[in-house]
């Protein structure tokens, strides 16, 4: 694999202050070497790509990600497909994701296995698209009887016994996330819950298999029983007081807002879901904003795009609803899209660009960390770079080959 140097980068490294004049080298799909600006990359190279001031970053890390929804929760939604016609939304899904700048999909839930099989012919070579962590179906507490139920696209159930033993079907076909349902809000029906000994036995059981387990969870108690238990990834975790930043910060818990939907939901006065038609709920997201980011929680972009009120390639517009109405910096927001997301994927070398790492890197016709808008704008994508090889964009032409120092 040919040794190549981006050079005159602005260098935005997923952690630090953009460093303008720095130059990276890409060898075997890996970060090679870093120099800072003024400094010279020593060594041969195969191509010097000169980027003439334009932004190298990380590729970006999408932390909720549903890629069988299309237009869901409407009428001729995606709800009414068949799997296989899911799972070929899943691959064009996963294909726009790439070309929005977004290298690693982490599941937040997906019907017949489509995950496993889609991360699996990617890794293959039989199609193009981001690295994905996959999950399963979700697992949701029954109210009663009558109402217990499980196929390809949920499993509605009660007692640790039988939510462990529904785990155990997904775990077996090599699912890497178990994602309940451990209370209602956020869009899920009010009254549902999940008891304590339920969420601990999903937990245990995804252990056993070197899996973990992501919550859709809303309420204080709740919360807390979920991270208690080892639940890895709170989704939306509205009502979190002290005490559950507290226990986030003990365990190392990643919480996704996701409240990007929440404010769509109520622009357009869409209930669906469950979705309130008023700002009071994005309201309160955005005001624990701010003390959660205070406080040091690792906190990960991605909502649930593909429903109705947001569709699937507006995913950077999620961070410019943060900017915009929780006054967060863009320079952190590329920290919770790139470094944390990376963290929060469970696999070594993802999320920052630092010598050893994968090759995931984005060049951007702007600086996100000036204007996160900039990543909102397709045209500003100029190369998607995956394990050191482009797959989405073009290049800028390269120099011809040259010894660097």
């Amino acid at each position: 694999m040919a040794k190549v140097l981006y050079t005159n980068a602005n260098l935005l490294d997923g952690t630090n202050p953009a460093q303008p004049g720095s130059s990276v080298t890409v060898e075997e799909g890996r970060i090679k070497a870093l120099s800072g600006p003024g400094a010279s990359a020593g060594g041969s190279h195969d191509q010097v790509i000169d980027l003439q001031g334009r932004t190298l970053m990380p590729g970006m890390v999408m932390g909720h990600w549903h890629g069988a929804y299309a237009n869901y929760g409407a009428d001729g939604g995606s709800q009414a497909f068949s799997g296989v016609e899911q799972a070929f939304l899943s691959l064009s899904n996963v294909q726009l994701a790439l070309d929005c700048g977004y290298t690693t999909l982490i599941s937040a839930g997906t019907h017949y296995n489509i995950d496993v099989e889609l991360a699996q012919s990617i890794e293959a070579g039989h199609a193009t698209g981001p690295r994905i962590i996959s999950c399963s179906r979700n697992y949701m507490p029954a109210q009663d009887a009558a109402s217990t139920m499980a196929n390809e696209e949920l499993c509605m159930t009660s007692g640790p016994d039988a939510f462990s033993e529904g785990a155990r079907y997904d775990l077996d076909r090599g699912v890497q996330i178990i994602k309940i349902f451990a209370s209602g809000g956020h869009g899920a029906p009010e009254g549902m819950q999940m008891t304590a000994e339920e969420i601990q036995a999903v937990v245990d059981t995804a252990r056993e298999y070197g899996a973990r387990v992501r919550a859709h969870v809303s309420g204080r108690q709740q919360i807390l029983d979920c991270v208690h238990a080892g639940v890895a990834i709170i989704d939306h975790g509205d009502e979190a007081d002290d005490e559950c930043i507290e226990a986030y910060l003990e365990n190392g818990t990643f919480v996704l807002p996701s409240a990007y939907v929440l404010l769509r939901a109520a622009e357009l006065g869409g209930n669906t879901f469950g979705f309130r038609n008023d700002m009071q709920d994005f309201d309160q997201s955005c005001a624990l904003l701010p003390r959660l980011v205070d406080a040091g929680v690792k906190l990960v972009p991605g909502d649930d795009f593909g429903v109705w009120q947001i569709p699937h390639g507006d995913y950077a517009k999620e961070l410019v609803c943060y900017a915009e109405h929780a006054n967060i910096e863009p320079l952190e927001l590329i920290r919770w899209s790139t470094c944390y997301g990376g963290e929060m994927t469970g696999v070594g070398g993802l999320g920052t660009i630092e010598t050893g790492n994968h090759a995931d890197l984005l060049i951007v016709n702007a600086d996100p960390s000036a204007n996160i808008d900039a990543l909102t704008r397709p045209d500003n994508i100029q190369a998607v770079i995956k394990g050191g090889d482009l797959v989405s964009g073009s290049l800028p032409e390269p120099l011809a080959a040259a010894s660097a120092g």
